[in-house]
């Protein structure tokens, strides 16, 4: 065995490597099963698993627009799990930290966080690739009646997200409440349905 002339050297890349290691241990894909206990509680549970040959399958049935077309062409996965309940707080604090466990720097930041004591909060993170681009996004919005975390894996284009909404069972994120006709007020469901109020 011969060893480099340069110990500084070895040690850098030493580091290096080291330091790289807690990102390679964290995946973009979040592992969603611990709240399949919810769908039991829930009233109305959606969920989207959209991987592979599954998600290529899924954009002939989406928007034509080719932007969007074009932003699922490079996404590896999406996936979505959303639970409405009859009752507040059907969900614990432990339900919510096992995703935010998985949702931990170095590998993911969050970028948006919205909290409101009357309606829940949103947060938005993403995971970045180390070179100025991105894994994936999730978004977790916990409502007291509701909860919804989605999970996009693969680069994204963040200006493009948008086009999304609605789509393949991701919710809208922007201003979830307008009027519907007749001057209704509509809330917005997971998978772009309307309800009613």
């Amino acid at each position: 065995m011969t060893f480099p002339k340069h110990p500084t050297l070895a040690r850098a890349g030493l580091i290096l490597v080291l330091g790289t290691l807690p990102l390679l241990a964290q995946a973009p894909r979040l592992q969603l099963d611990r709240l399949e206990r919810l769908a039991g509680m829930a009233s109305e549970v959606v969920d989207v698993t959209l991987d592979g040959s599954t998600l290529r399958m899924a954009t002939q049935f989406m928007n034509k627009d080719p932007q969007t077309r074009a932003l699922v062409q490079g996404l590896q996965g999406i996936y979505v799990k959303s639970f409405e309940f009859d009752r507040p707080d059907a969900y614990s604090l432990a339900d919510l930290e096992a995703i935010h466990a998985q949702l931990q720097p170095p590998g993911w930041s969050r970028i948006v966080n919205v909290q409101s004591k009357k309606d829940g909060h949103v947060e938005i993170f993403l995971m970045g690739d180390g070179r100025g681009g991105n894994l994936g996004l999730a978004v977790l919005a916990a409502e007291p009646k509701e909860l919804t975390v989605v999970n996009i894996v693969g680069p994204i284009d963040l200006q493009s997200l948008g086009s999304l909404e609605g789509q393949l069972g991701i919710p809208r994120l922007g201003p979830a409440k307008g009027s519907g006709k007749g001057g209704e007020k509509r809330d917005e469901k997971p998978g772009g349905r309307h309800e009613a109020k």
